[in-house]
């Protein structure tokens, strides 16, 4: 079995989008672990601004983007 370290080589040197669909089907695999969702130890900053912005969402005081406006919102973010 291949390291994470040799798996990551492989994957940047496949097609853009070979990569996209690769990431997005690694993270929809961690969606449907709550358990590692919910771990505040992996990033605690992006979890409280995650619970944050929900919290404003739930309230209404902002509205929840699209698939589409998030894409254009962080298109060229990711370098």
């Amino acid at each position: 079995m291949k390291s994470a370290a040799q798996l990551e080589k492989d994957v940047l040197r496949l097609p853009p989008a070979e990569r996209a669909h690769l990431a997005l089907a690694a993270w929809e695999s961690l969606e449907a672990d709550p358990a590692l969702a919910a771990d505040p130890a992996l990033d605690p900053e992006g979890v409280a601004l995650a619970l944050e912005r929900d919290r404003q969402i739930d309230s209404g005081l902002r509205n929840a983007l699209t698939h589409e406006e998030f894409r254009e919102r962080t298109r060229g973010a990711v370098k």
